[in-house]
């Protein structure tokens, strides 16, 4: 199989193939293997990546106080009166 690579990413290859001493090939299918690792730690859905948020459930509970005080705090009148 044969794969066109832009010239700026096919620089990088080269780079790296040098600064570890393998041949392209090998560099190639380094960087494609740290491409799917990483991509298989990142595969979680949204609430999954969320819960790695919060130490513990209080945590999640503090937060969601800290939030529930702030918009009341936005949706307060102002104390002060508008100077015409």
């Amino acid at each position: 199989m044969q794969l066109e690579i832009p010239t700026d990413i096919e620089r990088d290859i080269q780079r790296f193939a040098q600064e570890e001493h393998i041949a392209h090939d090998q560099a190639v299918l380094r960087l494609i293997e740290t491409g799917l690792s990483v991509k298989k730690l990142v595969s979680k859905t949204v609430f999954e990546q969320g819960l790695g948020l919060f130490g513990s459930p209080e945590d999640s509970a503090l937060l969601d106080e800290v939030v529930s005080t702030a918009y009341e705090e936005r949706r307060r009148p102002s104390k002060t009166v508008p100077r015409l």
